[in-house]
């Protein structure tokens, strides 16, 4: 999908690609060659959307510069017409029409104001000019003329001259300046902070400011029209962009969105169809056989769901535009309710695999304490105990229940797939037809979906009446065998009802789908202009908060989340200030107000605004003192001061990342500048013909990486292009336009270009210091409150599962917040791993980093979400009257088994986020617990029977067990690597004062 601007990076069209997952034949050796190219370069190469995007993209920046070569042009453009060329590379448009129009409006917006604010600091600083300064510095500039003949012949070269050498500087008027920068880039730093969607407005704004800041102080009157040159070329870029975006395969919001919607479908089929792979497996090391594949899937799970993460974002500007077609923005924006269930659905299905895996080799435990035949007990003992003696003896192993797990959900998958193919193919039709309608086609694609739809439900009706009885035949004999009694060899039929209910959830979230789309076909026959309708909504877009990743040039535009107290919005209402009570009256009040105040002064948000505000007023001294006013604007300091702005993180393993990329690209984009340059221009200041062939030859290759690269590398891309166009730009335009100070041709820009580079990006390193930030304490803590959400979302869950609610209704209501919860949960983890990776570039200074037990928190935490899914779904199919029924005869239900689960939860989250150590006395698995509590306060049930087994009920219930005993499991898991991170303190005489107490139970019993 391409990577629209949205909260995950405005600057980039990146592509998510889930990766192809392996045959069945490839899932047992790795490759034996790789492609000479990266993947994301043969993938965009064969879409023929991404070569359309390219040919768009490519003709619009080749006339941005372009427009720059003739002498008519470039007088009326000024000597920062390269800033047409410039601003073609930040935001090429490979955006839908409308989107393209609002960035761009954002881009001049921030312009502007700028524009105006240095407007403010001109009128206040000419007034506060010390007249008797101002006279010197006149009478010395005409004492300088009398005395330079070539002067008298041009006394206004003398004045320019005066001018740019700081003779007219004031000290009053420069502090005004300064006020005036400092201030207007800390609010330029909260929009990069607070508001990551308008990043472009606070970059062109800071550019704007910089300008007045640093050439301002040198003029002696008022000079406004500083940013005309600016505007003008950013305004003809505009021009043309928004030309090519309208007359080069044209593309509205609805179109793209409908488009990332069918290539959603395509992604959620190909997991539906590796489950062939997974069923197929007869190998008897499932683990060695599997790892690759599930490696495979849980990189295209986490790519659906930061696809669909994506997709809500981009889809908000959907009511901003008019489009033509079949169905409206709202017609859209319906679809995206059911395919996030499908989504959370089919997420839950790639955990089966991993499921199998842990079946064969996580179960050699110690023996199971004797306890209570509940409703539960059977489940838990038969998954917790290894039986392979039985299972072998009976023909009930894993792998001899593959083959019936195989054939029997057959042709729910088949139907599932087609259902799904189905689908795209509607959408498909409705996308591709707005400029004509073939009412046969439209009618066979209708009832093509209608009848998909019918098949499926078939399929669902069938698996649960009767295919789903297949999987009970081998152990109907087992359960009527009352000589085994506790020893049931059922693990493998608990485990294929694992399989079995997800799927069937799978194929219902396809059939809402399948209905909805089919409704709206049915209802949208025609094609019609479709209006703008959600301008309210405008200002809630901006507003938007990002993410770590949401930055245009790489940093941390929203700093909080990976490493400050996060506080979940249905907390605060519990959340009390242990120091104080709510205050009173007005003077309590005004305090109140003040701590609020200084508390968002310790905020990383207000820390990040600070460090822009000392970088930015420590890079501009040099431009207002009168001994190095010349040499700054004869070198271009301005942009030293631009690029430390811009590069500025909060936290030192962002710093260090960004620094290396950015060098890289700086690097590689002087040596495609000078390249281009010479090749077009040889020696001469400037041949038009060759320079916009040698532009043209090169553009789409330069556009291409901008467009189609890597998220990860795009600050190191969008530095590299900005100096390819300043080193052409600047050479253009210093050959052809007279100036008083010129940058050179060629090379002469191109070692100042890296010479103002490097000092930028030490600058904004060493500022980095002030106060040093570590990003592996953010990964800590950001851990610490992600394990907090969790807890959270499975005391939902409980809440869920124990109430008394038997209305069927509350179930789509329930059901519809835990997937948003369910969503911004995977999120966090995709997020917090891209942190851990970041956070590997601080070194090794204090000691290595243990890197491998912070991914393992993460992944043990994306299969903790996995299992909550699976056990939601369990839930939504479960009948109220048998879960209501079973609640006091369900172990995992004991409020003081919750207790322990919401208990450990929190000592867990607690320790990471203090450092300190975990306790030995906390039990090292839960299954202890449960099975304390089974055996000494659940009701007994009755022997499971076979009209139990039967039931179709009994599968999800099974499911719903089986789902927590994984939430357990994954629960002990981050209690170890917790406690191999934070240490462990110990009781002494604790281990063996328990093995004795152990004992004696025992012996009493």
């Amino acid at each position: 999908m391409k990577h629209q601007p949205s909260d995950n990076s405005l600057a980039s069209g990146h592509e998510l690609k889930a990766p192809p997952l392996p045959t069945h034949g490839e899932a047992s050796a790795k490759q034996a060659s790789y492609f000479t190219m990266p993947e994301w370069v043969t993938k965009s190469i064969r879409s023929k959307r991404n070569l359309k995007v390219l040919l768009r993209c490519s003709v619009a920046c080749w006339a941005a510069y372009v427009i720059i070569l003739p002498n008519a042009s470039l007088r009326k453009m000024g000597t920062l017409a390269f800033f047409s060329l410039l601003t073609s590379l930040f935001l090429p448009p490979y955006i839908p029409v409308q989107l393209f129009f609002f960035m761009m409006t954002t881009i001049m917006l921030g312009m502007l104001l700028g524009w105006g604010l240095g407007v403010a600091a001109m009128r206040a600083a000419n007034a506060s000019r010390n007249p008797a300064t101002l006279q010197a510095a006149y009478a010395a500039v005409n004492a300088t003329i009398s005395a330079t003949p070539a002067f008298q012949h041009n006394p206004v070269l003398a004045q320019t001259t005066a001018i740019y050498t700081g003779v007219f500087l004031d000290e009053r008027a420069s502090a005004v300046y300064g006020c005036f920068l400092g201030a207007t880039s800390f609010i330029m730093a909260l929009f990069r902070a607070y508001a990551p969607t308008l990043i472009f407005l606070s970059i062109f704004g800071t550019i704007a400011i910089d300008i007045f800041a640093t050439v301002g102080p040198l003029f002696p009157a008022a000079r406004y029209t500083l940013l005309r040159s600016m505007a003008i070329s950013v305004s003809c870029y505009f021009a043309v962009g928004l030309v090519c975006t309208i007359l080069i395969f044209p593309e509205t919001m609805n179109h793209a969105v409908l488009n990332d919607l069918s290539e959603q479908l395509d992604r959620l089929r190909a997991l539906v169809q590796a489950q062939d792979d997974v069923l197929s497996f007869r190998s008897d090391d499932l683990q060695e056989e599997m790892v690759q594949l599930n490696e495979k899937t849980k990189k295209a799970r986490s790519v659906i769901v930061a696809s669909q993460t994506q997709l809500a974002a981009t889809s908000r500007f959907i009511h901003l535009e008019f489009s033509w077609g079949k169905w409206s923005g709202d017609d859209v924006l319906d679809l995206f309710e059911p395919l996030l269930a499908l989504v959370t659905r089919v997420a839950a299905l790639q955990s089966f695999g991993q499921m199998l895996c842990m079946s064969q080799h996580m179960f050699d435990t110690p023996h199971v304490p004797n306890m209570p035949d509940t409703s539960d007990t059977y489940l838990l003992r038969q998954v917790h105990e290894l039986n392979t003696v039985v299972e072998e003896e009976h023909k009930v192993r894993i792998l001899d229940i593959l083959p019936i797990l195989d054939e029997s959900t057959r042709e729910l998958r088949a139907a599932c797939l087609q259902g799904i193919e189905s689908i795209k193919r509607s959408l498909d039709l409705v996308n591709k037809s707005r400029w004509g309608s073939n009412p046969d086609m439209d009618g066979a694609v209708r009832d093509g979906l209608e009848s998909d739809t019918a098949r499926l439900q078939e399929a669902v009706h069938a698996f649960k009446e009767e295919h789903r009885l297949e999987l009970l035949k081998p152990f109907v004999p087992i359960v009527e065998n009352h000589v085994l009694k506790n020893a049931l060899p059922l693990r493998s039929l608990y485990v294929s009802y694992v399989f079995g209910s997800t799927m069937v959830g799978v194929a219902e979230a396809t059939i809402g789908l399948m209905i909805l789309v089919g409704d709206t076909m049915e209802k949208r026959r025609k094609n019609r202009l479709w209006a703008p309708t959600g301008l309210r909504k405008l200002w809630k877009i901006l507003s938007a908060r990002g993410d770590q990743n949401n930055g245009v040039l790489g940093e941390d535009v929203s700093p909080h989340p990976a490493g400050g107290n996060i506080t979940a919005e249905e907390e605060m209402n519990y959340r009390r200030d242990p120091d104080s009570s709510a205050p009173t009256n007005a003077f309590q009040k005004f305090m109140h107000v003040l701590s609020l105040l200084w508390r968002w002064m310790q905020t990383p948000e207000f820390i990040f605004a600070l460090k822009y505000v000392i970088i930015s007023i420590a890079l501009w001294i040099p431009a207002v003192v009168n001994k190095s006013a010349a040499f700054y604007y004869r070198e271009k300091g301005i942009w030293a001061l631009i690029m430390a702005q811009t590069m500025i993180n909060l936290y030192a393993a962002d710093q260090i990342f960004n620094l290396v990329t950015r060098l890289i690209g700086t690097f590689l984009g002087l040596v495609m500048g000078l390249l281009v340059w010479y090749l077009g221009n040889a020696k001469s200041v400037g041949s038009p013909y060759g320079s916009a062939a040698a532009v043209a030859a090169f553009i789409p290759v330069i556009v291409f990486i901008r467009v189609f690269s890597p998220v990860q590398y795009v600050q190191g891309v969008i530095l590299g292009c900005a100096t390819f166009a300043l080193v052409i730009g600047y050479s253009w335009v210093d050959g052809h336009t007279t100036q008083i100070v010129t940058p050179g041709i060629g090379w002469s820009v191109a070692w100042r270009r890296w010479v103002l580079v490097v000092i930028g990006c030490g600058a904004s390193s060493a500022i980095m210091f002030i106060p040093p930030t570590s990003g592996r304490k953010a990964v800590r803590l950001r851990n610490a409150s992600s394990i907090a959400s969790l807890s959270k979302l499975y005391g939902y869950l409980m809440s869920i599962w124990i109430s008394d609610n038997k209305d069927p209704n509350a179930k789509d209501a329930w059901m519809d917040a835990f997937r948003k919860k369910v969503m911004s949960a995977s999120m966090e983890m995709r997020t917090i791993r891209d942190l851990t990776d970041l956070a590997k570039w601080e070194g090794s200074i204090r000691g290595k980093w243990a890197s491998h037990e912070y991914i393992q928190l993460v992944e043990v935490q994306i299969e903790m979400i996995a299992s909550m899914v699976q056990l939601a779904g369990a839930l939504t199919h479960l009948d109220d009257e048998w879960r209501v029924a079973f609640l006091t005869h369900t172990g995992v239900l004991n409020p003081n088994f919750i207790a322990d689960v919401m208990g450990l939860f929190t000592v867990i989250s607690q320790s990471l986020r203090t450092a300190e150590p975990l306790h030995e006395v906390l039990p090292e698995t839960l299954l202890e617990k449960l099975f304390y509590h089974q055996q000494h306060y659940v009701t007994r049930s009755s022997t499971l029977t076979i009209e139990h087994v039967q039931s179709v009920n009994y599968m999800y219930y099974a499911s719903g067990v089986v789902a927590v005993y994984q939430l357990l499991h994954s629960l002990d898991e981050l209690h170890k690597i917790t406690k191999n991170l934070c240490g462990e303190e110990p009781l002494s005489g604790f281990n063996r004062w328990k093995t004795e107490f152990e004992r004696s139970k025992e012996s009493e019993l």
